[in-house]
This record gives structure tokens, sequence and C-alpha cells, in this order.
């Protein structure tokens, strides 16, 4: 049996082992990019394993990757794996990068009840829980950050390259943008809350207009303030950007507007060490802060609109 077709038996099965009914137009939109892929020198020995694991938090990990190779593929960049470091190391025309990859997960039904219940069948009540939502972005976010950290310790990553982590959120549900109108992503690195007014108690209007609300932390399930304002810390100054995608699938006539893929939205660090050009990825919807005073913050969309 040759190699191509050996692998496509094992991405077939990795469908087949999480969706067994599964929509042949979303398979045949990924087998493509898994392939690629899973050809690559970038991809690690567990790869295959767990793309047939049947585990959809480690299924999802391993699309997300084969996404982003073809995304930065498709860009000209040079791309390839380094061993036990980071997924990605990148030869962009502004130089190397690394990129680390991760998905949001849904987490414990214990300790994400509403995030879970929404999951499971409780849309229809209409309430999104989008602070669980950023509580499993910032989870991810620090986990890649710490490997970051402890990659650049051991020798496996240069502490003098930019370095992205890129998360994929499509296991939370696919959306890309909370109550405020800010994108996720923005609202899991930044204190961007949801909006606020001051109400007339007589006619219900409010005064001086509708704001986001200033929030730099939320609780989790054990009550615990878990900061979501890492971009405005020295503690993330490692962290270059922030690559957010909700989706592993977009429409085909919807493919010319993002590169052929779900909209990337990158978040850019005002106090990086080792800032990226801006806008840096080619197709993506990117912002950076603009003004930033305590309790007032101004972002920028650096990639506006036609």
């Amino acid at each position: 049996m040759s190699k191509d077709i050996e692998l496509e038996k094992h991405v077939g099965h990795a469908f087949k082992s999480i969706w067994p009914n599964g929509d042949a137009s979303i398979i045949e939109y990924l087998t493509p990019m898994i392939l690629d892929f899973a050809r690559s020198d970038c991809r690690d020995h567990h790869y295959l394993q767990e793309l047939q694991s049947g585990d959809h938090a480690k299924v999802a990990a391993r699309m997300w990757e084969a996404m982003l190779y073809a995304r930065f593929h498709a860009l000209g960049w040079g791309i390839s794996g380094i061993a036990e470091g980071p997924d990605f190391l990148l030869e962009t025309g502004s130089g190397k990068i690394i990129v680390e990859a991760v998905t949001a997960q849904p987490g414990d039904p214990d300790k994400a009840v509403a995030l879970n219940e929404w999951l499971n069948g409780g849309k229809a009540a209409g309430i999104v829980p989008f602070d669980e939502m950023i509580l499993r972005w910032t989870s991810a976010l620090k986990a890649k950050r710490d490997k970051h950290l402890k990659d650049v310790e051991c020798g496996r990553a240069d502490s003098d390259l930019p370095f992205v982590i890129a998360l994929n959120s499509c296991r939370l549900g696919g959306d890309t943008h909370g109550v405020g109108g800010v994108p996720l992503a923005a609202m899991a690195v930044f204190p961007f809350g949801n909006p606020t007014a001051q109400i007339n108690v007589t006619t219900g209007e409010a005064i001086g207009g509708w704001h986001l609300a200033w929030q730099d932390a939320l609780l989790n399930h054990n009550g615990t303030p878990v900061p979501t304002d890492s971009f405005l810390s020295d503690e993330y100054s490692c962290v270059s950007a922030l690559i957010g995608c909700s989706g592993f699938y977009v429409g085909e006539n919807e493919r010319t507007e993002f590169c052929g893929q779900p909209p990337y939205f990158v978040v850019h660090n005002p106090k990086a060490r080792n800032p990226l050009p801006r806008p840096w990825l080619s197709g993506a919807i990117e912002y950076a802060l603009g003004k930033h005073e305590p309790g007032n913050l101004e972002m920028i969309c650096l990639t506006p609109p036609a």
C-alpha cells in the first residue's frame, strides 16, 4: 500500500471516530490540509495516533495544526517544527517567528457548568456564557505562555524571536465576538467587559450612552479572580500576539474573503518584547491598542474593510 493511500485511510478513520455521519463537504474541506500537514516534516511522531484517537480535544488540536500549516504555507513562508519544542518556526520576510497552536476546550462540566450546558442543548435559552468562554481562553493562553518560557529555559526556543499563540475556540461554540462587539480574542487579553450604562429609572433610557465596562478579571468556579488583561502585564511580554479563530470550516462561497479559512483575528501585544510588524498576517483581521489609559482603552483595527 502506498504511503499516500495509507495516510488517507488514517485521516478517514479520524473523521469516523468522532463524526461517523459527518457532513461530506466539511470532510472534503479539511482532508487536503490534514494530508499536507501529515506529509510534512512539521508533524510530530504522535500526530496520526492522536488524530485517530477519537478524543475530541486531541483531534481538534491536530486539525488546527493542519489549518495553520496550510495558512502559513499559502503565504510562501518556510515552516519547520522543533522536535519537542514549539509547534512551528516560521521563516517570513520579516524574520523568524515562533508559533504555538492550541485549542480551547470546554473543560470539566462541574467547573464550567453554564458553558457545558449551553454546548449540550441549552442554546435555545439564548444566554451565551461568554465569561466561561473567556476563562477557557485565558487558561489555554497561560498554558502556552508557560510552555514557551520552559522551552526558552531548556534551549528549545529563542527568547529573542517573536512568539505567537494561535488559539482555535471552535469547541466553545463558534462565537467570534462578545456582547459588546469586541472579538473574544481581544477580550481574553484586554479588560474589555460587557456594555454598561446608567439608566434613567423613569424613562428607561441610558444616561450618557452605553460603554464597555473595564473588566480586568473574571471569577472562576472557585470564586478566584482570573486576570483578563494579560497583554497589559509584563508577565506576558514574551507573547508578541494572539491569533484567534473560532471555526474549522468555511463555506465554498466565502473562501475568497479570508484566504480560504474562517477569519483569523490577530491581537498585538503592546508590551511585547519582540513585536511583530503591524499588520502581520495577510488576510487576517488585526487589532492593536490605540489609547491606553487607566480605565480607558481604545482598540484600533489595523486592517479595516475596504
